[in-house]
C-alpha cells in the first residue's frame, strides 16, 4: 500500500486541508494504522528511504498532509536517534499509531547553530530537571497532547534539545495561524511558563551534534515535498499540452527530466547514504524547490483562467510551493550552507 492509499485522501480532502476545513489528524491516524510510521525503528537506511518515498507520494496529492506526514517522521527520528529513557520511550510507539502528534520546533536551531539569533526557549535548572521559558513561535501539528520537541538555551552556554506535552503544565498554546496551502496542519506557537522537564526529556545536551545527526533525514525528506509537488505539477499540466500550448511541450520535458535527475539523486543519498556532506544536501533541496517553483509555474501557464480559480487544484498548488523555500532551513539558509567553502 502506498503512502497516498493508507491516506485516503480525496481532491477535495486535500483542498480541506490546504484552506482549514479539515485537519490532518485523520490522516496522521490512517498512517499510523497503515504502518507508515513503523519503518522508523527498523534499518535505518531502509527507514530512510521509505520515508522519503512516502512523503513524496503524498506530497503529490496534499502538500499539507505530507508536511504533517513529515514532521510526525522526523520527531521519530529525533527519539529513535537519540532515545530517551524508558518512561518516555513510550511515546514512540504512540507516535507511530498516529494517536499522538509530532510536533518540529527545531527552527531557531538552524539559526541559532548559524550564528543569527538566540535560543527563545530557556531551560533553567530546578533539581535534576529543567524549567522551560520562552516563546516556541512557529510548531506544526500541535493537536491534543502533542510531542513537541525544541532547542533550549541553557546556563552557561549550554544548549539542549528537549521534549514537552502540549497538555503540560505551564504551556499555553497560540490559536492555529491561517496560512497558505497549510490550513489544516494545526501550525502555530507556544508560549512556556515555567514547564517542568524530566531528565528523560532531555534528548540531547548537545545541541551541534543532535542536528548533525538528524539534518540528512531531515533534508532528504524536505526534498521530498519538493518533488512530490514537483510531479503533481507536471502531471496536470501534461494535460493541457494542445493547440497553443503545445509550444510549452520542450519545457515540460526539460522539467520532467530535470525532475527525475533530482529525484534520482534524492533516493541514491537516501538509500545509500553516498553524498551526505552537508553542501550536496542543501544544494539537492535548493534544485528539489526550484524545480517545483518551475513546474508549478508551467502548470498555471497552460491551465488558464480555470486555474486562477482559488478552489482549483492549480491554485492550491501555486499556494504550496510559496512554503516551499519558508521551511527551515529556509532557501537563504540553504544557499548559504551550499556555498563552496572558502
Amino acid at each position: 500500500m502506498t503512502a497516498t492509499d493508507a491516506a485516503g485522501l480525496t481532491e477535495q480532502g486535500a483542498d480541506d486541508l490546504d484552506t482549514g476545513a479539515d485537519n490532518v489528524r485523520t490522516v496522521l491516524r490512517r498512517l499510523g494504522a497503515a504502518g507508515t510510521f513503523d519503518s522508523a525503528g527498523g534499518d535505518p537506511t531502509v527507514a530512510l528511504a521509505e520515508a522519503v518515498r512516502f512523503v513524496r507520494e503524498l506530497a503529490g496529492v496534499s502538500l499539507a498532509a505530507a508536511f504533517s506526514m513529515w514532521s510526525q517522521r522526523m520527531v521519530l527520528e529525533y527519539l529513535t536517534t537519540c532515545p530517551p529513557s524508558e518512561p518516555t520511550a513510550g511515546l514512540v510507539e504512540a507516535l507511530r499509531s498516529g494517536e499522538v502528534t509530532g510536533s518540529s520546533a527545531l527552527a531557531p536551531a538552524i539559526a541559532d547553530l548559524a550564528g543569527h539569533g538566540e535560543l527563545p526557549v530557556r531551560a533553567a535548572p530546578d533539581g535534576d530537571g529543567w524549567r522551560l521559558s520562552g516563546t516556541v513561535g512557529w510548531a506544526s501539528n500541535l493537536f491534543d497532547d502533542a510531542v513537541v520537541v525544541t532547542p533550549a538555551r541553557a546556563p552557561e552556554e549550554g544548549r539542549l534539545v528537549v521534549l514537552f506535552r502540549l497538555a503540560a503544565p505551564g504551556v499555553t498554546p497560540t490559536p492555529h495561524y491561517e496560512l497558505l496551502g497549510l490550513g489544516g496542519t494545526g501550525t502555530g506557537g507556544v508560549h512556556l511558563d515555567g514547564v517542568a522537564v524530566r531528565p528523560d526529556q532531555v534528548l540531547s545536551d548537545d545541541l551541534p551534534d543532535f542536528m548533525a545527526l538528524c539534518r540528512p533525514t531531515m533534508l532528504l525528506t524536505q526534498s521530498a515535498l519538493a518533488v512530490g509537488l514537483a510531479d503533481a505539477a507536471l502531471d496536470a499540466a501534461a494535460d493541457h499540452l494542445t493547440g497553443m500550448n503545445a509550444r510549452l511541450r520542450d519545457d515540460h520535458e526539460q522539467l520532467a527530466s530535470r525532475r527525475d535527475d533530482i529525484a534520482v539523486r534524492m533516493d541514491d543519498r537516501a538509500e545509500s547514504k553516498v553524498g551526505t556532506d552537508p553542501r550536496d544536501l542543501a544544494r539537492l533541496r535548493l534544485d528539489a524547490m526550484d524545480v517545483a517553483a518551475r513546474a508549478v509555474r508551467l502548470e498555471s501557464a497552460v491551465s488558464g483562467g480555470g486555474g486562477y480559480r482559488a478552489g482549483s487544484p492549480t491554485a492550491r498548488r501555486v499556494r504550496e510551493a510559496a512554503f516551499l523555500p519558508v521551511q527551515a532551513p529556509s532557501e537563504a539558509q540553504l544557499r548559504r550552507d551550499a556555498a563552496p567553502a572558502p
